[in-house]
């Protein structure tokens, strides 16, 4: 019997689709092959370009790393010239067809870790992962003399920029300038709901406690920021004036920390706006009332049960007086104890003089009110909760 399974075919992916090389005698790297598909990869690298050659030339593997060196003697390159071809990975799961292009440089830097830095690509690549020799570098005069012989053409501007005292500002724009990367943005990151990048913060009447938040900001990548911070309301405090790049982490994330000092708070509702650089975060400040009073329903039938939902906020237990001029409607006591929080039932019952009365006027609906009286040690809150009644 015959296997009718198809069984998945490997799939070649290499790490990169061009190869780019400057140096002034022999450059190394490495290239990293995996499969993508099923089974097993097996397939060689072969060079059509003079003084590039590979190791190992054959792979078997669904991941493996494939040396390169790159010899400007092999290769027959006087200085200043380049030679464009092209190298192939032949595998059982796919070709890959890569350009290579790759110039003899007057000079290059060889770094104490071991690092060669031919171009300004090279000094790029090795800042993302020695930054603070990056930085020292970057105003070396070797430096200075590997741009000159590489052709770079904003000198005059690089001469300006390595002034600055600034070193992460001025290679951050140096890059920039030399189309390696984007300029750095920032974002707000967060879960802040509808409303946006907006914080909301409430306390119980009477409470003046200092209160603490915080948001997050995200960059686009490893690069230099400098973003004011900038709020003008005197109740909202900001543990610092300004986000620089040593306020982010290694995930590229800052903290932006606050305080709001309700005694600076006359209204029972403030907001205020925080700046950071071209973004704004909202802060929303409100004292609660006292007494929230709240029906379970817009409306009732004739015959129904409801309840009055209590959120006491002043922070000492309340006794609650209720009463409606309505006979129909009716609570099983005239007074509740209520500490945070409690629900007060009461039942619409009409008498059979009003069932009468209400058929013979044909009527849909009736209005009438609760009222509500809540006594405290000191204070007393009065009232009115409209409630509808019908058929519908």
């Amino acid at each position: 019997m015959s296997d009718k399974h198809e069984h998945p075919k490997p799939i070649l992916s290499a790490d990169t689709d061009s190869l780019f090389i400057e140096t002034k005698d022999t450059q190394k790297g490495k290239i990293k092959i995996k499969n993508t598909g099923g089974g097993e990869l097996k397939g060689c690298v072969l060079s059509r370009c003079r003084g590039l050659s590979f190791e190992p030339v054959e792979f078997e593997g669904n991941s493996v790393e494939i040396n390169y060196t790159f010899n400007a003697q092999a290769a027959g390159l006087g200085i200043g010239e380049a030679v464009n071809a092209k190298f192939f990975i032949t595998s059982n799961g796919g070709e890959k067809e890569i350009p290579i292009s790759a110039k003899l440089t007057k000079m290059s830097i060889s770094t104490p870790d071991g690092h060669t830095i031919a171009n300004i690509h090279d000094f790029y690549e090795y800042s993302l992962t020695h930054a603070a020799q990056a930085r020292r570098l970057f105003t070396d005069s070797e430096f200075y003399m590997l741009l000159m012989a590489s052709g770079y053409e904003y000198m005059e501007v690089y001469e300006s920029l390595h002034k600055d005292a600034n070193r992460e500002r001025s290679m951050d724009n140096f890059f920039i300038l030399s189309g390696l990367k984007e300029k750095t943005k920032i974002s707000i990151i967060g879960d802040y709901g509808e409303s946006g990048n907006r914080l909301e913060f409430s306390q119980a009447p009477g409470n003046s406690e200092i209160i603490s938040g915080e948001f997050h900001i995200k960059k686009s990548d490893t690069g230099y920021v400098e973003a004011p911070l900038v709020c003008e309301a005197d109740w909202l405090s900001l543990s610092s004036g300004k986000l620089t790049t040593t306020d982010f982490d290694e995930t590229n994330t800052a903290t932006v920390k606050f305080t709001i000092d309700p005694t600076k708070i006359k209204n029972t509702f403030t907001q205020e706006q925080i700046q950071i650089g071209t973004l704004v975060m909202e802060i929303v400040y409100r004292r609660l009332p006292q007494l929230i009073l709240k029906l379970n329903r817009d409306s009732y039938r004739y015959a129904d049960r409801g309840t009055i939902e209590v959120i006491n906020n002043s922070g000492t237990n309340m006794q609650i007086y209720v009463f409606c001029p309505e006979n129909y409607i009716r609570f099983i006591a005239q007074s509740f104890p209520v500490g945070a929080r409690a629900e007060i039932p009461f039942e619409i019952k009409l008498s059979a003089f009003m069932n009468a009365q209400m058929l013979f006027r044909k009527l849909p609906f009736m209005e009438t009110v609760i009222e509500i009286k809540a006594k405290s040690p000191g204070k007393e809150i009065k009232k009115i909760l409209p409630v509808t009644v019908g058929e519908w």
